[in-house]
């Protein structure tokens, strides 16, 4: 297991490079027993419940982990719950 996948320094600066450079790699993470899927696109980046809900798009690496998402999880608060994370 690559331990610095879970780091959230780590993963936030990985988001924005592939949001640099438009690289829209797809992000899995599981918190509270729930997965969801962030990708970087072009000018914004995507969050949603894997299999129940679409994507709601936020301007910034920050924005998105600093609002409260679906299930009211706030990444910058709940990333210590992270249960599992992997990148396609």
């Amino acid at each position: 297991m690559n331990n610095k996948l879970y780091d959230i320094n780590y993963v936030k600066n990985k988001l924005n490079e592939y949001l640099k450079n438009g690289i829209e790699a797809e992000l899995c993470i599981k918190i509270k027993n729930n997965k969801y899927m962030i990708i970087p696109l072009k000018d914004k980046i995507s969050f949603q419940w894997i299999g129940k809900t679409n994507e709601i798009y936020y301007k910034s690496v920050e924005e998105l982990f600093s609002s409260k998402l679906i299930n009211g999880i706030i990444l910058d608060k709940d990333w210590n719950q992270l249960e599992d994370i992997y990148y396609y």
